[in-house]
């Protein structure tokens, strides 16, 4: 999925966004931070699954910053 490699690179920290959304802001600081204590393509990889799982889950408030995430 196109957007899997935007949030990878997000939480990679090699893209940078910042949400007018407290809680997705405070997301993305969390993973990037649980991502830079073990760089394994596994903790990527559940990483990304928790980002989605917020998104699908609060996807009613999510629509414009997953739309702004895909043009990262």
């Amino acid at each position: 999925m196109e957007l899997d490699s935007k949030l990878e690179a997000l939480i990679k920290k090699q893209a940078k966004y910042e949400s007018k959304n407290l809680a997705l802001n405070l997301l993305i600081s969390r993973l990037q931070r649980q991502y830079s204590l073990n760089q394994s393509p596994e903790q990527l990889s559940r990483c990304v699954q928790e980002m989605k799982m917020f998104f699908e889950k609060y996807a009613s408030i999510m629509k414009n910053d997953i739309e702004e995430l895909k043009k990262i």
